[in-house]
């Protein structure tokens, strides 16, 4: 009788142990908007930890952000710094004209501005040289209201597209 007794115990618990081992839990959002952010690039140490999700407010609305940091360190005197993330703006919001009025008043304040075309989408390129060292920041239009956002200290608008390059800009595109 005790035999019979345990026997579904144990097969109840066996069940429960494949069951949880069997698929890790999918992200849910807004982590999701992660997904298509690269965990690694090459040449670049990253942050051993990724910040959580977080909400904020700028001129554009409110929007929720997620992001992954890197570091190059060059030398003694040389460190160059990388930020990759994704803001989310509510739906049915077009964040395109803003961003072409600010990329228009980059450029009248004097910083270097490119507009070119990251996979099939639309992005703007603005370097700031006042300090010496170069901080540039890539906007690209993954859609209306989503944006991913490369920020970078000490790098120059070139390496900031190539970094950018490594975001699956679809992927992104489409988390939901």
């Amino acid at each position: 009788m005790r035999r019979f007794l345990t026997l579904p115990v144990f097969l109840l618990l066996l069940t429960v142990a494949v069951a949880a081992s069997a698929a890790p839990d999918t992200p849910k959002w807004p982590l999701t908007l992660r997904e298509g952010l690269p965990s690694s690039l090459a040449g670049w140490a990253g942050a051993p930890t990724d910040p959580l999700p977080e909400e904020g407010e700028n001129g554009m609305g409110r929007y929720t952000e997620v992001g992954r940091f890197f570091q190059k360190i060059e030398s003694s005197k040389s460190t160059k710094q990388f930020r990759l993330s994704v803001q989310d703006y509510a739906d049915g919001r077009d964040l395109g004209p803003q961003l072409k009025s600010a990329f228009k008043e980059a450029a009248s304040a004097g910083a270097e501005t490119k507009s070119l075309e990251i996979g099939q989408y639309k992005a703007f390129v603005v370097t700031d040289r006042s300090s010496g060292k170069p901080t540039t920041i890539v906007t690209v239009i993954v859609s209306p209201s989503r944006l991913v956002l490369g920020q970078g200290a000490n790098v120059a608008a070139e390496e900031a597209v190539a970094l950018v390059r490594n975001v699956d800009l679809a992927r992104v595109a489409a988390a939901k």
